[in-house]
């Protein structure tokens, strides 16, 4: 089956963030409610990509943000090729979400370290 990612862009665009990343995160993520199942399977979909980009985060990352990487004296804030950067964290919180991207702690205890 082919599908219509196009048809489900506003979905996917709302399926992104941190909350739904967080509900990932925590295991309580329930896609049983969505009765379209080419929609369903779309979001299956975008769940596993987080899921994986959570996983490696977890392994990788020592900043313990969502796709946030110290670099230098800075911070650096990657996904899938777009790259955003900043001197401090609160600078690059901000610039992260005013480009509607993800900001989301994953893990507390890294994150006091830098914040």
């Amino acid at each position: 089956m082919v599908l219509n990612w196009v048809k489900y862009s506003r979905d996917i665009v709302e399926f992104l963030n941190a909350k739904t990343l967080m509900e990932i995160d925590y295991g309580i993520l329930d896609l049983s409610m969505i009765k379209d199942f080419e929609l369903k399977e779309v979001l299956l979909f975008f769940e596993e990509l987080l899921t994986m980009e959570l996983k490696i985060n977890y392994m990788e990352n020592d900043t313990g943000l969502f796709r946030v990487h110290s670099v230098g004296d800075g911070y650096c804030y990657r996904e899938f090729g777009h790259v955003i950067e900043a001197d401090s964290i609160e600078e690059l919180k901000k610039l992260v979400l005013d480009d509607g991207r993800i900001w989301y702690v994953f893990d507390d205890i890294l994150a006091c370290k830098i914040i």
